[in-house]
């Protein structure tokens, strides 16, 4: 089970693409930083938004990942 601030970002990577590749992106972006979703800190996030970023703008578009990605960094 993520932990809250991963269902945080679950639910926004969810409103851009859906649950489903939400889901997946999420859960693989972690493991390319070197964490889980069970584990992710906000200490992770600069990272994670950048690979984020990437993952959204193949699946989606340059202007949503970029806009998702500047969510996550705030989020710190």
């Amino acid at each position: 089970m993520p932990n809250s601030l991963a269902q945080v970002i679950q639910r926004m990577i969810s409103d851009a693409m859906g649950n489903f590749l939400a889901t997946a992106t999420l859960k693989k972006n972690c493991e390319l930083i070197g964490t889980t979703t069970e584990e992710l800190t906000v200490n992770d996030l600069p990272a994670l938004a950048q690979k984020v970023e990437k993952s959204v703008a193949f699946f989606k578009d340059e202007v949503t990942a970029k806009d998702l990605a500047e969510k996550i960094g705030a989020l710190v």
